[in-house]
């Protein structure tokens, strides 16, 4: 009889990166595997499941105006709870930090139920720094029975942590399969996005909570200025949904002439931006790894990053939200963005959910049919 798994997850960034989970459990004939979507950012989450094909049984659609991280949270454990009780999967499988990612494994456990998390171990050491996410992945990897974490350092964390699960394996990230498999084909890429793409420019995403307010404006003030300076170089920002951030935006950005500010993009035409930008600005988490795929370097407006391995490796330059880190790090890159022509990706090597299902089929006890290694950079 298959094993019956199921993914939960509730934004686009979960969507994306369990994407290549999804795909490579539902090639194996061993396991038999359910979709439940919170729908915690259901705006953005549909484009993510038609590029990957992904179709859900259960979409939970837990959002309301307003809502709080207490009512995702509450919300969430409590129509999984339905979910789990009916279906009775062998696994439920997390991925990443979200609220719904710390309430798909509570409610398992609540149940009885054996969860994985993927992208397990990332840690920043401050709680509040991402908010809330670095408190959800520790909540998550301290009640996970099997943990897949990234890289190397990942592992390094949940050792630390003296955490024992049933089953560990370092697997690479499996953001480098999606972005990998996405860019191999530009014929579905949108007329806006190749022309976005025509001129020289730098790629901005901002949008992380414990910016919003003063150091999100005070970053976006010395963008305006920079590069209203800086001849020959515009900047494409994408801009969150968040009422927030676009009121933000808006007002500070949006009659600059270097700086487009455009509505979200899919999946698909964002990592052609990254593939053809000069560099990023972002405190995106996936970013930071996508870049990589790309030989990109990226400007992070953050004072501290969980993805060390691309600091490491002298990809990502820590800025903060200070103007004046920030410019010496943009100036940096303008006089040299070269992509390096040869260096091995700290965050995979696009194999991340074929390793995931053969350490699956080892933990169900069932043949392994590769043996492939465990990612180690």
């Amino acid at each position: 009889m298959r094993k019956k798994i199921i993914l939960t997850f509730g934004t686009r960034p979960e969507a994306i990166k369990m994407a290549p989970v999804y795909l490579a459990l539902k090639r194996d004939r061993a396991f038999s595997v359910k979709l439940a979507l919170t729908g915690q950012h259901s705006d953005m989450l549909d484009e993510a499941l038609d590029i990957f094909a992904m179709s859900p049984e259960y979409n939970l659609n837990i959002m309301t105006a307003a809502q709080s991280l207490a009512d995702i949270t509450s919300s969430a454990v409590k129509q999984l709870d339905t979910v789990y009780k009916k279906e009775k999967p062998d696994l439920v499988m997390v991925h990443g930090d979200t609220s719904t990612t710390f309430a798909s494994a509570l409610s398992a456990f609540y149940n009885g139920i054996p969860s994985a998390h993927v992208e397990a171990g990332l840690r920043t050491g401050n709680k509040n720094e991402p908010f809330p996410e670095e408190l959800n992945r520790v909540l998550t990897d301290s009640i996970s029975d099997i943990l897949f974490p990234p890289t190397r350092g990942a592992l390094l964390n949940i050792k630390r942590e003296g955490l024992r699960p049933r089953l560990i394996s370092v697997t690479g990230n499996t953001i480098v399969d999606a972005a990998d498999l996405i860019s191999r084909d530009e014929r579905a890429v949108s007329a806006r996005a190749r022309r976005l793409a025509e001129k020289p420019f730098v790629l901005l995403t901002m949008h992380r909570r414990e910016s919003w307010g003063k150091p999100m404006e005070g970053v976006f003030y010395f963008l305006k200025n920079y590069f209203t300076a800086a001849r020959g170089l515009r900047v494409i920002y994408p801009v969150h949904p968040n009422p927030v951030v676009k009121n933000a935006a808006a007002k500070i950005l949006g009659a600059s002439d270097n700086i487009v500010l455009t509505e979200p993009l899919n999946y698909r035409d964002l990592i052609y931006l990254l593939k053809n930008c000069f560099f990023t600005v972002t405190d995106s988490g996936g970013i930071q790894e996508e870049a990589l795929v790309f030989g990109k370097k990226v400007v992070l407006l953050r004072k501290r990053t969980e993805r060390p391995e691309g600091v490491a490796a002298g990809f990502v330059k820590v800025a903060g939200t200070s103007p004046s880190k920030i410019r010496s790090c943009v100036s940096a890159l303008i006089k040299d963005s070269a992509v390096k022509k040869t260096f091995r990706n700290p965050y995979g090597d696009g194999r991340a959910g074929e390793r995931i299902t053969q350490s699956l089929r080892k933990y169900f006890e069932l043949p392994v049919l590769s043996n492939i290694r465990d990612f180690m950079v």
